[in-house]
Parts: C-alpha cells; structure tokens; sequence
C-alpha cells in the first residue's frame, strides 16, 4: 500500500470529470435548486392542508407498530407510525388494545398537533378521534408470509424481512444490532446494492455469453449493465423507494452512464452530485439518519481510495490485509456521526468488521436458500449471535464534535494533513469508547 504525501491531488492522471467549469457547476446547481424549490412547493401545499383547528382524514400504512407506557401513570399505550402515499409519515397513539396493525392501510380521523413546515417534512402526530381499516392491502404480503414459513423464530423471519424488503425492525433485534455494530448490514443500502450488482452482472454475464453471438455487434458491458439497474430499478421499487437505496440506485445509474463516456466517478465531485439530485428530488432525505450515513459511508470510501493506491500483487495482500484494513478505517471513521445519533456501544462491536466481510457471501447466499424454500439453513448460526449476552454502554458524540469532524471530513477532500487528523480523531474516538467500557 502507497500513500501520497502531497495536499493537492494525489493522481497524476486524472481522467476528466463531468463538471469541471464554472458555467457547468451553476447551471448545474441552479437546475439542482429549481427542482428543490418545485418539490419543497409541493410539500408544502400539503402541509398547508393540515389544518390544527379543523378535524382531518389520514390514509396510510402502519410500518411500525410499539407499546410504551405512560411516564406520569406507567400505563401501556399503543404508538403507530404511518406512512402516506405521496411519503408523508404521521405518528398517531392509542390506550386501546388493538391488534397488530403492522403493515396494514388505515384511516385516521383525527385532528393534527401543531406542527412546523420543518417538523413536518419528517413527520407530525395526530390526535386521532377514530380508526379503521383499509380494504388496500401490500403487495408484499405475500413474501412476509414466504419468509416467515420457512423459520420457526418469528425474529428470525422479522430479521430477513427487514434485510430484504425493509419491514420495521423490532425492538429486540434492534437493541442487539446497534449494540453489535451491524445496523449497516441489516439496514438495505448502497452496500446491498453493491453485492447485488456484482451477484446478477455476474450471472447476467454468464448468460449473455451464451446468446451474445446472435448479436456480436452490441456493447456487452453496456448491456449487461443497464438490464442489472432495471432490475435494480424493480427492487428498489419493492422497497419502497428506500431512501439509502435510492442514493445508491441514482449513484449507480449515473455511475453508469459516465464510465460509458469516460467520465471520471471516483471524484468527490460525483457524490455531491448524486447527493444533490437525490435531496432536490426528495427533500425529505435531508431529514433521514439513513440517507446520511450512507453518503458519508461511501464519502469515507472514496476519501480512503483518494489517498492510497494499491500496487501489490501478493494474494495475502489484496485478498486479506488489504479487506482488514480498509474495513477498519472505514468503521473507524464511521464512529464519531453513528454515535452522535445512536448511542450503543459493546465489547463485541469490533466483530463488525469481520461479519462485514462475511455478509457479502452470507447475503446472496441467504437469498437463493429462500428461493429454494431453505431459508432456514442459517437460524442455528443467527441465534447464537442474537443470544450473545451484550453488556453496553451508552456514549453520545457531542454536537461540537459531530460538526468538528465534518468540517475536518470536508478538508480531508483537498489536504493530506488533514486526512491524517481525521484518522487519529477517528480512532482515538473509538480509544475513547473502550475506555468509557472499560471505567463503566
């Protein structure tokens, strides 16, 4: 592994960008902001709508379903989160004693807490007066009881219905996740996509190579490449638009059609253009923890690839030190903005990294199992790790340091020095947690 001691660009080549004048980047970022403002527009005569003096009618679907008590009297009360069609997502609560409503249509008759244009765009809480079910059911239904039939653990089900089509995770799963460090690799996103696109380019290939004389004239890595995103195109629909997938998806296809003019995509220029497409499309994810740490995580990615080159042609290297090393910066410099949102943190969280790698086999390899009806093949192995007993803290990064470290992060873009603090921030943050466990 070399690394470039230099505060300018570490390439001497550097193949040429999609964006690389003045004119290019306003013209870009003025039809980036017309497109916000168009959508924000719309959000917000939607909001408008939600009258707090006037009785309104909600339709949407439950994705999450809890029980908490009450702090004054410790008293059970039902809490449901909704989501509309047009991606609105409303809180609502109930004393009652009503069935799981998880993944059902309902109707909400109720009146709106007040709630401000910015709360609004992640979500408000209705005061509901009535509720009833919807005769609309999800098309997914179907494959939850697909899934669930082939494990006798209903978490277990609930833990594969989370990592395929990104059903609301329970509390139990959930706790044990964040304090394991594998959130990232429950949650669907842009590494997913990764492993997809390498598992179906790779089988699409095959396939090709078998009718690609019928038609010798045609690009095959053009082909292969834009039946993999329709594909792709499907799943995300299956999701849901899932907002980390979704950046990847976007990321993907414009990835796509640069690398087919020779356009350069490993270049921080990229990302932020793909972000900024993503947010004027759907403001909301400026708002979703999800979208943020996906970017950041391949930001971190590409500012890892930035500095270092890799010449080495020892197996050893590129197929084993090479995947430890890069993980562990990675998950290093994840710590500080994971931790400013989720606090968790155990001894075992270090086994992350190897599940990482372990889980770009175990994902595919779990999908055809279902496929083939045996999905229950791994459940001895799952149970085992979710029965691991986790003692945790709890440490939250400061919001000082959480905006230190992103500035740092935005420097690190252009000077190598800065590069450096970032990494002993980053790893004297994740000192810091073990100590913090240590003195607990």
């Amino acid at each position: 592994m070399r690394s470039t001691h230099t505060t300018s660009h570490p390439q001497a080549i550097s193949p040429v960008t999609m964006l690389h004048t003045k004119s290019q980047w306003l013209a870009f970022l003025a039809f980036c902001l017309s497109i916000f403002a168009l959508n924000l527009a719309l959000e917000y005569s939607r909001y408008r709508a939600l009258d707090s003096e006037k009785p309104i009618v909600i339709r949407g679907q439950v994705i999450a379903q809890y029980t908490k008590f009450s702090s004054k009297t410790n008293t059970p009360y039902e809490v449901l989160k909704l989501r509309t069609e047009s991606g609105e997502i409303f809180y609502t609560t109930s004393k009652e004693d009503i069935k799981n409503l998880l993944h059902a249509y309902v109707r909400i008759y109720g009146k709106s807490a007040k709630c401000s244009f910015w709360q609004y765009l992640q979500s408000c809480l209705i005061t509901s007066f009535s509720l009833s079910l919807e005769s609309t059911r999800d098309y997914r239904d179907s494959l939850r009881v697909f899934i669930d039939s082939q494990h006798a653990d209903s978490l277990l089900g609930a833990f594969y219905k989370t990592l395929y089509i990104a059903d609301f995770l329970p509390k139990e799963l959930r706790d044990i996740s964040n304090t394991l460090g594998i959130a990232h690799l429950i949650a669907i996103s842009g590494f997913h996509l990764g492993i997809l696109s390498l598992v179906l380019g790779v089988s699409l290939g095959f396939l090709y190579k078998r009718v690609h004389r019928l038609f010798p004239y045609r690009n095959s890595f053009f082909d292969i490449g834009f039946l993999t995103l329709i594909v792709l195109f499907g799943y995300l629909v299956l999701l849901g638009f899932s907002p980390s997938f979704l950046r990847a998806w976007v990321m993907a296809c414009v990835g796509f059609v640069m690398v087919y003019q020779g356009i350069k995509i490993l270049h921080f220029s990229f990302l932020f253009m793909v972000g900024a497409l993503c947010v004027s499309f759907f403001p909301r994810l400026l708002f979703s923890i999800g979208f943020f740490l996906s970017f950041f995580g391949v930001f971190y990615i590409y500012l890892f690839l930035h500095y270092f080159r890799f010449t080495s042609r020892s197996f050893v290297f590129r197929f084993m030190l090479l995947p430890i090393v890069f993980n562990l910066t990675i998950f290093a410099n994840m710590l500080i903005l994971v931790h400013f949102f989720f606090p968790y943190f155990s001894l075992y969280t270090i086994i992350s990294i190897p599940l990482t790698l372990i889980f770009t086999i175990f994902f595919p390899a779990s999908v055809v199992a279902h496929l083939l009806g045996i999905g229950g093949i791994f459940d001895t192995l799952l149970l085992r790790l979710f029965s691991l007993s986790l003692d945790s803290i709890e440490v939250f990064a400061p919001a000082w340091l959480f905006v230190s470290y992103l500035i740092l992060s935005l420097l690190a873009t252009r000077y190598f020095l800065a590069y450096i603090g970032l990494l002993i921030l980053s790893f004297g943050f994740w000192g810091y947690l073990y100590y913090s466990l240590w003195v607990a």
